[in-house]
């Protein structure tokens, strides 16, 4: 087995800590951004093709007949 030499001060510390979060504020701001892309991505598309007041409507519409 080798031994490695490495040194890591605390300006290399920070330097890290700085770039792991910076990538997770810069994932965040895109998953925000692109927020709709990717729902629309994972849904069927049933849901939001037909709007809350026609859903209601059947729904209704549905409780009439059966009664």
């Amino acid at each position: 087995m080798q031994t490695l030499f490495a040194y890591l001060d605390a300006g290399s510390g920070s330097m890290i800590a700085q770039i792991l979060v910076g990538g997770f504020a810069a994932a965040g701001v895109a998953i925000k951004m692109y927020w709709k892309k990717i729902k629309g991505f994972f849904s069927r598309g049933d849901d939001e093709a037909t709007p809350a007041a026609a859903k209601a409507t059947e729904a209704s519409a549905d409780e009439s007949k059966t009664s």
